[in-house]
């Protein structure tokens, strides 16, 4: 016989009654889903298809995730790889996939994941991972690292956060700041703010963008590090000028890697 066990969150605020019931409810949707849960269960990973598939073949992947006592587990997979992992299961929690081609010296890392929430992507023994489902991983991260700034109220911490609330603002709203591509987003000013002050659709920010002109090397199809982007159809020689974030931005094509930021132009050929 299988063991079960109920978890059931109590931090309600004692002001703002709209936002207590919101959380009521939250918290007996998640009380119900974690009576159900059997502490030898297991999901099966469903890895998303990659848009860099067609210059770059199946990608390896780097799996992160939470097993049940709350530590981070990494392993690696090839593009063929299956594997089921038991996550934790008391509060939501993320799972993250990072894809990565070692055969053409592309690290984990250098492209957005892909990723899940634990239980909400979870279906039929199975855990989907999406493209989406990596920006809400990441979000989870760093509201996590977030928690560790003067002044942040541990009841936002990542655990009791509202994340259907928060996909429905972020995704079935299609908020305008973010529609061409989430990966633009301010996540870790975002997550800051959050835990300082609670989050509301107004901290949707992307980041601040700096115009580069920047010569393409050689032709493509040029994809971005973002699965959102579509492909672009730059040729060689081709003069642009690219509104880039603060930090490095990568662009990948059948012929190499480019690597450009407002400091830096890196051209690496396969």
């Amino acid at each position: 016989m299988k063991t079960r066990f109920c978890f059931f969150p109590l931090h309600l605020r004692k002001r703002g009654r709209r936002r207590n019931l919101r959380l009521l409810g939250a918290l007996l949707v998640w009380g119900f889903l974690s009576c159900a849960v059997d502490l030898d269960e297991s999901f099966a990973v469903v890895f998303p298809r990659s848009p860099l598939e067609e210059v770059l073949g199946e990608p390896h992947w780097r799996l992160e995730w939470y097993d049940p006592a709350g530590e981070l587990r990494q392993t690696e997979l090839d593009g063929r790889g299956r594997i089921e992992i038991r996550v934790m299961y008391q509060w939501p929690s993320p799972v993250t996939a990072r894809p990565y081609w070692p055969e053409r010296g592309i690290a984990p890392g250098i492209c957005h994941p892909a990723g899940a929430l634990y239980p909400f992507d979870v279906s039929g023994g199975k855990i989907s991972l999406s493209w989406r489902g990596g920006v809400e991983a990441h979000f989870y991260h760093e509201l996590s690292l977030a928690r560790s700034l003067p002044g942040a109220d541990p009841r936002r911490a990542p655990q009791y956060f509202d994340w259907q609330r928060f996909r429905s603002l972020l995704w079935e709203e299609a908020v305008e700041k973010l529609e061409e591509d989430p990966w633009l987003g301010d996540w870790k000013g975002m997550a800051e703010k959050t835990v300082l002050s609670g989050f509301r659709k107004s901290l949707i920010k992307v980041q601040s963008r700096i115009p580069v002109e920047v010569e393409i090397p050689c032709g493509g199809p040029w994809f971005s590090a973002s699965p959102f982007r579509p492909a672009e159809p730059w040729v060689g020689g081709q003069r642009l000028v690219l509104n880039l974030p603060p930090g490095p931005e990568v662009y990948l094509c059948p012929q190499g890697v480019l690597r450009i930021s407002p400091e830096i132009r890196l051209w690496r050929p396969f």
